[in-house]
């Protein structure tokens, strides 16, 4: 990514709390080579076509987070038609299971390794402390056990100790009656997988998905999580070396 000067790079890729710039956990993990994206990218014919639909689908799962956040904290939520089966399938969800969220989109901090992020959710889920990460994916992919690893060892850093980490996928497709392909349509975007290739689909109303999973491997992932932000540094490193002659703590 092109940065106009330190300013853009730093609000791009940090935080600044109590006088100190810290890299964003996010921001970290997107080192790490991502050969789906790649190929959506391809899919796409151009970068600014793949831009458009990655900027539209962050808007859709912005407002899933938001409204299930709201949700979460006791509000009132209005549920925008648009992502309603993505939501009712939430609320099945929550009606099976005990959520106490502890903080909703928390801010947190690892001074030791000097790292921050914003988690979605600290609690507890059916009686278990941990961190329970939102996302609107099509899959829940390997990258999220490194980004939620950083999360939780910044926890500990404040005497809360996590005793694991789940995932909670929320989406929504429509499915042949036919052959259970999924078609699913997300920035624009339309994409049908699985079912059967030569098969005339007759599609379903739009369903909610729902799919959780717990994340083992936090000390491998952690590791990983930390050999990335070597390299983030290291590809940064005209931008670091400012920031450290402009701040004393970092």
């Amino acid at each position: 990514m092109f940065y106009a000067d330190l300013n853009h790079f730093k609000g791009k890729s940090g935080y600044e709390i109590d006088g100190v710039w810290y890299p964003r956990v996010t921001s970290i993990v997107s080192i790490k080579a991502k050969p789906a994206l790649y190929k959506f990218y391809a899919d796409q014919g151009s970068f600014s076509a793949g831009e458009a639909v990655k900027a539209k689908s962050a808007e859709e799962g912005t407002l899933i987070h938001e409204t299930i956040e709201a949700i979460l904290s006791g509000k009132q939520a209005v549920v925008p038609h648009s992502i309603k089966p993505a939501i009712d399938a939430f609320l099945e969800f929550k009606k099976e299971n005990e959520i106490v969220p502890m903080k909703i989109e928390e801010r947190v901090i690892s001074k030791n390794k000097w790292y921050a992020g914003t988690v979605d959710v600290i609690g507890k889920l059916n009686g278990r402390l941990g961190v329970l990460d939102i996302k609107t994916s099509y899959s829940i992919y390997r990258d999220y056990g490194i980004q939620t690893a950083a999360y939780v060892e910044a926890i500990k850093e404040n005497n809360i100790f996590p005793t694991t980490r789940w995932v909670l996928r929320i989406d929504q497709a429509k499915e042949c009656l036919k052959c259970g392909a999924k078609m699913r349509e997300k920035g624009g975007n339309v994409k049908v997988r699985g079912g059967i290739l030569n098969c005339q689909h007759k599609f379903s109303e739009l369903k909610g998905e729902i799919e959780l999973k717990e994340l083992e491997n936090f000390e491998e992932d952690l590791m990983a999580f930390l050999a990335c932000k070597d390299l983030w540094v290291w590809e940064h490193d005209h931008w670091i070396k400012k920031i450290k002659n402009g701040v004393s703590k970092i």
